[in-house]
This record gives structure tokens, C-alpha cells and sequence, in this order.
């Protein structure tokens, strides 16, 4: 049985109630196809008859994860060994916990067995074997993250869910925050917030809005297109500018958007889809490093399936810097740093201002996702790429949030950076749901 032990009763005489009688059935069926059912990642049966598993319905135990020993959710699962047919149907059941592809001592399968007669017979079954799908977009990240892990694991192609599978029990990725995501609604939800509104940089929700009250016009400003990410659809204009030229501009923007945007899924096998109508015009946060290029940072941020889906940062985080330096064309490749240079950092000796900057990122966070815990799904973890601004005073803005973040990229350092980041989200969130012990990592609780 998946992370469990499994145990068989001899026959014997007995009265069968109706519901046995039904089992009696199912288990003679699976009788004549194999005398011997084996279970993935666990026990089976000896030959006197095959086992059945039954998930308990009991909610996970809220001290499974600081255990050394982390419990399957569902605190324990209950096993029912059948052996017989018929009148002489016997149904017995245990419940066994032990962590997983650990192989429990036998005189403590004895001692947990308080029913006559019966053994623990190991099978000839693969170890924990993971059945995973997080994408096209980042499978090439995940499948050698999981086999530097040394784990058994199966890519698995339905479409249905994102995320990783051990038996019965599913640990899975919401990959559709769009009450995120799009920019539009992110925006609207953070400024209703003035404990959030701080992080958020001046921001118009329609060309009308920033016609009618933005000051300083004359300004650099960000014109973005709600709901693509990659640097599509982004526009910096100074003002001021009428509703009539602003119009033209988001038409533009719709129509380059829409046209990178099917290029990029195309190559990276993904969908095409349409570019929405909503907007946001955002004014340019001060930027300018001593170099004289624009940088800004991309931050990873996941959360726990189980509520209140307490949410880490992780401590390492991508440095982007634009591809050209700061001019006075502020043309896209000045201002947008999507398809420049990433330093991985996680400490003052890979950027001076880490020490500074970090804090200030957990404190942002937290209260960013303090906002979006109703939001959250039960029994569903999330993995965010956000990226922030600073300021000259070092004070962290919230750009965008990026609910499929980008992990694949052409520079063997970021590429190892990103590999690491999907090791530790393995180790930190999936493996101990499946009964793994818990392992340091580089995720910081916020």
C-alpha cells in the first residue's frame, strides 16, 4: 500500500454481514485475475487474499509537520486486510503510521498487530513513486529538480490538476490565481488596503481615472495591459496626454501584446490565448543604479496546502537588470528588465544591498499575502514569482505577481538558481505530505 503497511488474517468461520458479502464479491473477482494484489510504495497481502485500502476521512493532524515522523494526511489511514470469500469473508483493520519508504521494524508491526495470527509480507513494489504535472511552461525544472532528489517519479499527462500525487494522496498547485495576476484586480484589491496600499506604486485603473487625478503628468509613466506578463503590452510615456492619445496607445499595446504573447506560448507549447481589455497606468518608480541600468528583483513565494496557509519567501532571489541603460528615449529596452541580465542573490557578497533589502521583502509579503489567505484554497499550496522595485530609500514596490513564474532560462547559474528554488519547494511542501521528514531549506516564514 502507498506509505503503509498492510496485513493479512488467516480464514477462518464466521457470520459475514450483508457489506461483507458485497466485498465478498468485488474480492473474489480480483481473485481470479491475480491471486496476490500488491500495492504501490507499501505491503501487501500474503496469498490467503488481496488488500483493500480505505482512506480514513478524519482532517490532517496539525502537528504532522513539525514531527519528525510526518503523518499521511488524514492523520492515519486505515487499512483493512480481507482474506476468505463467502461465509468466511474476515475483515480486520490497523491503522500504522511511519514515514515514507521507511521500512518499519518487524517486531513493531507485531506489537502495533493486536490480532491473531497475522504477518506483514513486504512487497516487490518501487519506493514512493510520485506522479507529477506542473506545466510545459516549467517541466524541464521539475523533472531534474525531482531527479537530483533521487525520488521515483512519473510524469503524469492529464490536465486536469498542477501539482504531485503519492497514492491517494495530492498535493496541488493552483497555477489560475488570476485574483493576482491580472493587474487590473491586483491593484484594485491592494489599494483598498492602506497597510498594502504602501507597497503598491501610484496607480490608475483606466486612462479616464489617470486623466481626471493623476498629478505631475509631465511625469514618466508605465502603461501596462492587465493580464499578460513577459514585458508584453507595456508602454512608458510622459505626459500629459490626452484620453484621445492614451486610447491610441492601449491600442498599440493590445495589438503588440497580442502578438508576442502567441509567439512566446507557441514556442514554449502553450495554449494561445486572448489579451484582455483592462489596464493600469502606473507612475515609474525612481530607479537608477550607479551604472546607470534599471534593475528590479523577482522573488519566489509559495504557501502551506493546510490553512492558514502560512507563506515563505525564499531567501535567494533574481537581481534583473535591463538590457540597455537609462536614456532619454526611456524606450523598452531602458525600462523593461524581463529579457536582461539575472544575478542570483542571497547575501551581501552577491549584492551590496541585501542585507537592507530582504527584511523589507518578508515584510511586504507578509501583509501582501495576509490579504489573499481567504482567497486561498483549501488544501492547495500556490507558487508566486513576485517582482518588486526599489526606490532610492530602498523601499520595496510591488510590480506584478506572476502565478506561473518563469524557471527555465539559458544561463547555467540562474538555471541552477531556479533548480534549487524547486528542490527546497519539494522538500519544504510536497514530500512531507507524502510522509517524508522534514529538511532545512531556504524558505523563510512570513
Amino acid at each position: 500500500m502507498e506509505g503503509g503497511y498492510a496485513v493479512a488474517a488467516s480464514a477462518g468461520p464466521s457470520t459475514a454481514a450483508p457489506d461483507q458479502r458485497q466485498l465478498a464479491g468485488r474480492v473474489a473477482a480480483a481473485n481470479t485475475k491475480n491471486s496476490k494484489l500488491s500495492m504501490d510504495g507499501g505491503y501487501a497481502a500474503a496469498s490467503a487474499g488481496p488488500c483493500i485500502r480505505r482512506p480514513s476521512s478524519r482532517p490532517a493532524s496539525a502537528s504532522a509537520r513539525t514531527s519528525l515522523r510526518h503523518r499521511i494526511p488524514g492523520d492515519k489511514t486505515d487499512y483493512e486486510s480481507i482474506s476468505g470469500t463467502g461465509a468466511s469473508l474476515q475483515i480486520r483493520s490497523q491503522r500504522i503510521v511511519r514515514p515514507l519508504g521507511v521500512a518499519k521494524p518487524q517486531a513493531a508491526i507485531q506489537k502495533a498487530n493486536s490480532l491473531p495470527q497475522m504477518t506483514a509480507v513486504k512487497s516487490n513494489v518501487r519506493r514512493g513513486r510520485i506522479r507529477w504535472n506542473m506545466g510545459p511552461c516549467q517541466h524541464n525544472v521539475w523533472h531534474s529538480a525531482m531527479e537530483k532528489l533521487g525520488l521515483g517519479a512519473e510524469f503524469c499527462t492529464l490536465r486536469q490538476w498542477r501539482g504531485f500525487q503519492c497514492g491517494s494522496s495530492r498535493v496541488v498547485v493552483k497555477m489560475n490565481a488570476d485574483y493576482c495576476h491580472d493587474k487590473h484586480q491586483l491593484a484594485k484589491v491592494l489599494r483598498e488596503h492602506n497597510e498594502v496600499a504602501k507597497y503598491l506604486p501610484e496607480t490608475y485603473l483606466s486612462v479616464e481615472e489617470f486623466v481626471r487625478n493623476a498629478e505631475r503628468q509631465d511625469d514618466l509613466w508605465f502603461l501596462k495591459i492587465s493580464d499578460v506578463d513577459y514585458g508584453c503590452g507595456v508602454r512608458p510615456f510622459h505626459g500629459p496626454k490626452t484620453v484621445v492619445e492614451l486610447q491610441e496607445l492601449v491600442s498599440n499595446a493590445q495589438t503588440e501584446a497580442m502578438e508576442t504573447l502567441s509567439a512566446l506560448r507557441q514556442a514554449k507549447g502553450c495554449k494561445p490565448r486572448c489579451v484582455g481589455e483592462e489596464l493600469v497606468i502606473q507612475r515609474a518608480v525612481p530607479n537608477i543604479s550607479s551604472d546607470g541600468y534599471k534593475r528590479d528583483l523577482r522573488v519566489y513565494v509559495c504557501c502551506l496546502p493546510q490553512s492558514p496557509h502560512t507563506a515563505f519567501v525564499y531567501r535567494r532571489f533574481g537581481v534583473r537588470r535591463a538590457p540597455k541603460p537609462l536614456d532619454a528615449s526611456d524606450s523598452q529596452a531602458s525600462q523593461c528588465t524581463h529579457y536582461g541580465h539575472i544575478t542570483p542573490a542571497g547575501s551581501a557578497d552577491d549584492w551590496p544591498e541585501y542585507t537592507v533589502v530582504f527584511p523589507r521583502l518578508c515584510e511586504a509579503i507578509g501583509c501582501i499575502m495576509e490579504n489573499f489567505r481567504h482567497r486561498l484554497e483549501p488544501n492547495c499550496t500556490v507558487l508566486f514569482g513576485m517582482d518588486f522595485i526599489c526606490n532610492e530609500q530602498q523601499h520595496p514596490f510591488l510590480l506584478e505577481i506572476n502565478h506561473v513564474p518563469r524557471l527555465c532560462y539559458d544561463d547555467h547559474g540562474v538555471q541552477a538558481f531556479t533548480e534549487g528554488m524547486a528542490m527546497d519547494f519539494l522538500r519544504l511542501i510536497v514530500l512531507p505530505e507524502f510522509g517524508s521528514q522534514s529538511e532545512e531549506t531556504l524558505w523563510t516564514g512570513v
